[in-house]
């Protein structure tokens, strides 16, 4: 899908001096005036203090802070309805702690930390509801351990492990709506998994 690019003016607003340092507060806008991002510079011409992006109707998209350039706090997005869309917090431009995205009405979608950078331990995703939906063990950023998936009703739907990605590795198993064990695989390391059991008759 091509998204229309429209024209951004940049009016330099206000100065303000603090210390002996000057910072620049900064207004971009779109052909209409509808100002898009608000945010200070330094005299080295780096981000430095809040900023803040908008959608064109005027509720906020974006709000984090800089440090001579560099991200550092909290970072949040949203939709345009409001509700907090991503959570993260950022040590200079490196991101640590919780990384949380939710759903559009508020509840959590996903959930997972990271340490300077590195993603490590459970990555947890839930259904609209609340429900979880995934349990999975991230380690350097991969997918690698033991894994859950989960119907939209709570119950069990697959168990097994993941090795370096997205790759099922031992033994696979997958379970009916009601939670009832119907197939047992065993996947080799390149991913390619056969039905070494299989409930007869399975729902």
């Amino acid at each position: 899908m091509k998204n229309s690019i429209k024209p951004l003016f940049l009016s330099t607003v206000l100065l303000v001096a603090f210390s002996c340092n000057q910072q620049i507060m900064i207004e971009e806008k779109d052909e209409n005036g509808v100002i898009l991002e608000r945010y200070q510079i330094s005299k080295d011409s780096l981000k430095h203090g809040e900023y803040v992006a908008y959608y064109a109707s005027g509720s906020i998209k974006e709000s984090c802070t800089y440090v001579k350039g560099k991200l550092q706090g909290d970072r949040k997005i949203f939709y345009e309805n409001g509700e907090t869309e991503i959570h993260e917090t950022y040590d200079m431009d490196v991101i640590n702690g919780p990384y949380k995205v939710y759903h559009d009405n508020g509840s959590l979608k996903l959930v997972v930390n990271y340490y300077d950078g590195v993603m490590e331990g459970p990555l947890k995703v839930y259904y609209a509801d609340g429900i979880l939906k995934e349990e999975i063990t991230m380690k350097d950023n991969n997918e690698n351990g033991p894994f859950k998936e989960f119907h939209p009703n709570g119950n069990i739907k697959w168990e097994g492990q993941y090795l370096n990605g997205d790759n099922e590795f031992g033994e696979l198993k997958e379970y009916n709506q009601e939670g009832v064990l119907i197939r047992i695989m065993l996947c080799d390391s390149m991913a390619v998994c056969k039905t070494s059991w299989k409930l007869t008759d399975a729902n």
